[in-house]
């Protein structure tokens, strides 16, 4: 199991220095990191497409906090920013990619078309034959260590 996590303030906790942390004040996190999960996928809402799904990246929960931890949410979920498993995805921002990650979680998470990311529904389990469809459709994407990107965005 892994989980989804749709990061509404991906540009501003990146600025303020908070990597290595994503967290919540409901209590869906605390419930999924007790299934002990491996990843954390991680998506924000394209400007201008509110219906829409990009994807940020892929990271590899661990149990340690960072050293730059400072606590901003009730409940904590922490990720290995410099393991060569925690990645970015670079391409995933051209609207062909924004449309087959939102095309392949509507069909997975709401039978209507359309899944709604407002509050605890932001934070999603993603169980093994959903993360195995969701790898497939993302291997071709680009990707770089989760810090290097970062490096480059700073």
């Amino acid at each position: 199991m892994d989980i989804f996590y749709h990061w509404k303030d991906f540009a501003l906790d990146v600025k303020e220095g908070r990597i290595g942390t994503l967290g919540s004040d409901g209590a869906m996190l605390e419930q999924l990191k007790e299934r002990l999960p491996r990843k954390v996928w991680t998506f924000t809402t394209p400007k201008g497409r509110k219906d829409r799904l990009q994807l940020i990246g892929s990271f590899l929960i661990t149990e340690s906090k960072p050293v730059s931890f400072v606590p901003k949410w009730k409940h904590n979920l922490f990720y290995d920013a410099a393991s060569p498993r925690s990645v970015l995805y670079t391409d995933s921002a051209l609207p062909e990619k924004i449309d087959e990650v939102s095309d392949y979680f509507n069909r997975r998470f709401n039978a209507t078309g359309k899944f709604s990311l407002h509050g605890e529904k932001g934070i999603r389990e993603m169980e093994a034959d959903v993360v195995r469809g969701f790898e497939n459709l993302v291997q071709g994407y680009a990707t770089v260590q989760l810090m290097d990107g970062l490096a480059g965005m700073l």
